[in-house]
C-alpha cells in the first residue's frame, strides 16, 4: 500500500499516526477475508454436494447448427428409448447448471437433452449476433429437431431466459407439434424489471428500475476471481437462505465466462421482453415452479403465468427457494417433472435406479 505523503511538516507526526492506524485497518481487514476464505475453503470439503458439481456429468456431445450459423453445444443423457426431458439453461447458465436435477431424472428412468444457449458455455460465441427472444426460440427448435425427430415423448423444460425461449417458441410455431407437455422454472414473460427485488426498497421505484437496467445491460466484465464479497452477492441476488458453499462455488464461474458483450444483449432483451399474448399458444399440459424467495422473478410472475395457461398442470411455490431452483431444490423439481409426466402418461413404469 502507497503511504500518503504530509501536506505540511508540521503535521507529519499526526499523518504519520494515521498512516500507522491505517496499516493496523487494513491488516485486520486482510486477516478477516483471509479468515473468511479459510472458512469458506472448509465448507466446501464438508460440502456433500461438492464431489458431485465439481465433477459434473458428462453426457453423448451433440453439435447442432442453428441457420444463423451458431454451432449449439448439447449433450444427451441416459436411454435413448426411454422419454425425454429437455433442459434450457437461462441467462449467464450452461448446460451444467442441471446437473443435480439430470442425476435424478437419470435415476428415474428418464432421457435428459440439454444444451449450451448461444454464447453461453462450449456454444461459440463468435457467430452471435441475434439475441432476439424469438432467435432463441428457434435455437430451441433446432435442438428439438436435432435430438428428438419424429419423437412424441418430449417434454421440455425452461429455467429463467430458458423459459422465456420456451414460451416464444410457443408463440410462433404453437406447442403441440413439438413437446407433449412444459414446464417454465423461476421465470417471467414481462415487467421483469418492475417487479425485481434485487435493489433496496428505500430506492424509489423509477430509480430503481433504471438502476437495474444499467447492471443488467451494462458490458462491464465480471471478475472471475471469488470473494467473499462476491459470494455474498450472489447468494443474495440468486439464493434462498439454504444456499450451500458448493452451490456458491459452482455457479460463481459460470456466471463470469459468458462474454460481456453478450449478457449485455441477452439483458437487454429480458428488459424489453412481453411475451404475455404468446402465452395462449403453449396449450399443452405446464407445470409453474418458482422460489418463494426469488428476488430476480418473485413468485407473482409465477401466479400470473399459470393464470394465463389454457392448461396449467401445477403452479408449484418452492419456500426457501431463491431463483436457482434446479441446484437448490433438484429432487422436489424432479418430482414434479415426474407428476407432469405422469400426467401425460410418459412416465416409465420402472424402479428407480443407482447413478
Amino acid at each position: 500500500m502507497q503511504k500518503s505523503r504530509p501536506r505540511e511538516a508540521h503535521r507529519r507526526g499526526l499523518i504519520g499516526g494515521f498512516g500507522i492506524g491505517a496499516g493496523l485497518v487494513a491488516a485486520a481487514g486482510a486477516g478477516t477475508a483471509v479468515a473468511a476464505e479459510l472458512r469458506h475453503r472448509q465448507a466446501l470439503t464438508e460440502d456433500p454436494l461438492w464431489p458431485l458439481l465439481s465433477a459434473p456429468l458428462e453426457g453423448e456431445p451433440l453439435t447442432v447448427r442453428t441457420d444463423d450459423g451458431v454451432a449449439l453445444h448439447a449433450e444427451v443423457f441416459g436411454s435413448g428409448a426411454a422419454p425425454t426431458v429437455m433442459l434450457i439453461p437461462g441467462w449467464t447458465e450452461e448446460l451444467q447448471v442441471f446437473d443435480l436435477l439430470t442425476r435424478e431424472l437419470i435415476r428415474r428412468g428418464l432421457r435428459v437433452v440439454a444444451y449450451d444457449p448461444r454464447g453461453q458455455g462450449a456454444s461459440p460465441a463468435d457467430a452471435v449476433s441475434d439475441q432476439r427472444i424469438e432467435r432463441y426460440g428457434e435455437d430451441l427448435g433446432a435442438v428439438l429437431a436435432a435430438s428428438c425427430a419424429a419423437r412424441r415423448d418430449v417434454v421440455v423444460v425452461g429455467h429463467s431466459m430458458g423459459a422465456m425461449a420456451l414460451v416464444a417458441r410457443a408463440g410462433t410455431v404453437g406447442a403441440s407439434a413439438n413437446m407433449r407437455a412444459a414446464a417454465l422454472i423461476s421465470t417471467g414473460v414481462s415487467g421483469l424489471l418492475t417487479t425485481a427485488s434485487v435493489l433496496p426498497a428505500v430506492i424509489p421505484d423509477t430509480a430503481r428500475r433504471t438502476l437495474l437496467a444499467a447492471l443488467i445491460t451494462g458490458e462491464q466484465p465480471l471478475l472471475p476471481i471469488s470473494s467473499p464479497v462476491s459470494r455474498a452477492l450472489n447468494r443474495h441476488l440468486l439464493f434462498g437462505p439454504d444456499a450451500s458453499a458448493a452451490q456458491l462455488a459452482f455457479i460463481e464461474p459460470m456466471v463470469a465466462r459468458m462474454p460481456a458483450r453478450l449478457r449485455a444483449g441477452a439483458g437487454q432483451t429480458m428488459r424489453d421482453l412481453d411475451l404475455s399474448g404468446a402465452l395462449k399458444q403453449l396449450d399443452v399440459p405446464t407445470l409453474v415452479v418458482a422460489g418463494a424467495q426469488d428476488r430476480l422473478t418473485p413468485p407473482a410472475h409465477a401466479r400470473q403465468i399459470a393464470a394465463a395457461l389454457p392448461n396449467l398442470a401445477e403452479l408449484l411455490i418452492l419456500e426457501r427457494t431463491g431463483h436457482m431452483t434446479p441446484l437448490e431444490r433438484p429432487l422436489e423439481l424432479a418430482a414434479a417433472l415426474v407428476r407432469l409426466l405422469e400426467r401425460v402418461g410418459l412416465y416409465p413404469e420402472r424402479e428407480p435406479a443407482d447413478v
